[in-house]
């Protein structure tokens, strides 16, 4: 027993690893934005919508991945996802053209499909009610450190590597390293040494069922709602913000450092706001609180030029994510779906990640007709307080 319990801990650094990875793939294109439509001639629409590409296959495929995890358990499902993330991101570097590199961006969705419905079934699994938010905290903090590296290391490895080809490469190399040492080290806890819950083994419910249950579940129609505003404005800031810095005459190397203040916040969140609201013994009013600090911190990470540029942009990344890292762990304590996390997970960010789709879109158009990117700061920060209004209406899973 005592091994098990320790190995909970090498479980979370794996799943840590897992989420950093990701970031890194997603995020490395977003300094490297205008390299890429340099060499490939690409408007702000077809830039923008590169980025997207991930999230089209990972809003398809989240939900089967989810039902398939709640299947075969989280090492499978797990491992296929990283496998495939690895491939992808080698593939980038080979791209010559716009579609070669549309469709490569579109298998990094394949397999960052799997992470979101897997991981939060992953804490389920191997830790306490009491412990979620703060193992949750530590596995989405890997989302903010990935971030970090792709924003703010890539622009000098791409000096170093000399093409935007050869950061991709690098990236994708050790996506493939990774999906090896989980094949070697991740592992299922046996159902009779579970810590988080002496629960017996239950005969699975047939898929179609499964999927009837959780749909009809209300809560993860608010948590879609909370995930829908908190991810799609993250991903849609941090794809304009260093190209909308570059264009007011920064440098790319300091835009990349303002902008890497966005995973600093999301790594602060993580740590953070997962155990104290822990201890609070609440969630609801973390979510209420930074919902509503979001919304002019957005507007002054998007139009200021002095030092309220970096704390703002610090800003974002806190509130946004400190919201995104709640939602991951709601749904294993809602009592209904304790065998359906990895399902709800699925569901919720599949229809959640929608706005990761659109909103960097809409970005990329309203700059190409009115030449600003003001009107889409405007546009994102009217989303991101649409959480308060979800964050009312959520019913609180935790008590004092």
């Amino acid at each position: 027993m005592k091994s098990l319990v320790g190995y909970r801990w090498v479980m979370l650094a794996l799943a840590f690893l897992i989420t950093f990875t990701e970031h890194i793939l997603l995020f490395s294109y977003s300094p490297l934005v205008s390299q890429i439509m340099l060499e490939l001639r690409l408007s702000n629409v077809q830039a923008f919508s590169l980025f997207s590409a991930c999230f089209i296959t990972l809003t398809i495929l989240r939900i089967p991945w989810g039902l398939f995890c709640d299947r075969v358990g989280v090492r499978r499902a797990a491992g296929f996802a990283v496998a495939l993330m690895g491939v992808g991101g080698v593939l980038r570097g080979f791209a010559s053209d716009y579609w070669m590199l549309l469709a490569s961006q579109m298998l990094l969705g394949v397999g960052f499909a799997a992470a979101i419905p897997a991981l939060p079934k992953l804490v389920g699994d191997w830790f306490l009610p009491e412990e979620m938010g703060f193992a949750t905290g530590i596995y989405v903090a890997g989302f903010s450190v990935g971030s970090m590296i792709g924003l703010g290391f890539t622009p000098y490895l791409l000096a170093l590597a000399g093409s935007w080809r050869n950061v991709f490469l690098v990236y994708g190399i050790w996506g493939l390293i990774l999906a090896g040492v989980w094949g070697i080290a991740a592992r299922e806890p046996n159902i009779s040494e579970k810590m988080v819950k002496s629960t017996e083994a239950k005969p699975r419910t047939p898929l179609k069922e499964s999927f009837r249950i959780v749909i009809g579940m209300k809560e993860i129609w608010v948590l879609t709602g909370l995930f829908l505003c908190t991810a799609g404005v993250y991903d849609a800031i941090s794809t304009l913000l260093p190209y909308s810095l570059e264009l007011r005459g920064i440098p790319s190397v300091t835009a990349g450092a303002v902008a890497s203040l966005l995973p600093v916040g999301f790594f602060v969140a993580a740590l953070v706001v997962g155990k104290l609201s822990d201890w609070v013994g609440l969630r609801k009013p973390f979510i209420l609180i930074l919902g509503t600090a979001c919304i002019p911190a957005i507007f002054a990470a998007g139009t200021a030029s002095s030092e309220v540029l970096w704390v703002a942009t610090f800003a974002v990344g806190f509130c946004t994510m400190g919201i995104f890292s709640l939602v991951l762990a709601i749904p294993a304590e809602l009592p209904k779906a304790a065998s359906y996390v990895g399902s709800v997970v699925g569901i919720v960010s599949s229809f959640g990640n929608i706005s990761s789709i659109i909103l960097p879109i809409a970005t990329g158009y309203l700059k190409d007709i009115t030449g600003s990117f003001l009107p889409a700061v405007i546009m994102l920060a009217v989303v991101e307080g649409l959480t308060v209004l979800f964050g009312l209406i959520m019913k609180e899973t935790r008590r004092r």
